[in-house]
């Protein structure tokens, strides 16, 4: 081989090392959970800063989304806070999370069970160490069908869209990692140390202006929801694996290999 050939050759092989990992769509389901599950170590306890939507996004300068507070969400005891059309809110922990074994985060909606099915409306979600930079998770959809304002949905249709479950839906931030997304990837983002999560309401409009998942694929969830409680309903925010745990248990870990 030729040194320009070799040259080339490492070239290509960096190029694609380096490349952002497909995160590939194999029937993924994400866990349910109820509030009181022990293993629930934390609750979201501040509201960083919320900016809610239009109650339908065809009529940007409209109603926005009004109920409920931001802090009605706050705590095991959380109730809904409507967000509207892509509206978001922003929440913090009193200590880190980190991604840990198995599931990390658990976000909860007011959805409620439907013959077999589920009615709620659907988030995206993001982390963040420092509150400026986020990292979504990759959301799945493959309901390729419009649903309308009081339609259910099959939870096994969504994956890592907060919402899909009666009660909580749980999220492994491990998923960020083989998505390769940059901001972790560059530690912008620090899976060991997670101080802020956002939810985005999904326009679940599959038309213009509606969103996509991971893949491009459009998100199809209850659209329109024209009133004051439109938009992702979200009623808590809690977490699994904590920074401080998880030292914990590497420091053991390390310490016992001492003597192994």
């Amino acid at each position: 081989m030729t040194r320009l050939a070799t040259t080339v050759t490492l070239a290509l092989l960096l190029t694609a090392a380096s490349a952002p990992a497909q995160f590939a769509d194999t029937g993924q389901v994400n866990a349910a959970y109820d509030r009181d599950d022990p293993a629930l170590v934390i609750w979201a306890s501040s509201v960083v800063e919320i900016q809610r939507g239009p109650i339908d996004h065809a009529d940007p300068d409209g109603e926005l989304a009004s109920h409920g507070e931001p802090t009605d969400l706050l705590g095991p005891d959380g109730t809904a806070v409507s967000l509207g059309d892509h509206g978001w809110i922003t929440v913090g922990f009193d200590e880190p999370l980190a991604d840990g074994p198995g599931d990390d985060l658990v976000v909860f909606e007011n959805g409620f069970a439907a013959g077999g099915l589920v009615y709620a409306e659907m988030a995206f979600v993001e982390v963040s160490t420092d509150g400026e930079t986020f990292a979504r998770l990759p959301a799945l959809c493959r309901n390729g069908e419009p649903t309308g304002s009081y339609d259910a949905v099959d939870p096994a249709l969504y994956y890592n869209l907060a919402g899909n479950h009666v009660g909580g839906t749980a999220y492994d931030l491990q998923d960020l990692m083989v998505a390769g997304d940059p901001a972790v990837i560059s530690g912008e983002v620090d899976l060991l140390a997670i101080r802020y999560v956002r939810l985005v309401d999904v326009i679940g409009d599959l038309g213009p202006g509606g969103t996509v998942d991971h893949l491009g694929r459009p998100v199809s969830d209850p659209y329109p929801t024209a009133f004051a409680s439109g938009g992702f309903d979200a009623t808590g925010v809690a977490g699994i694996n904590l920074q401080s745990v998880r030292t914990e248990r590497q420091s053991w870990t390390a310490v016992k290999s001492l003597f192994d």
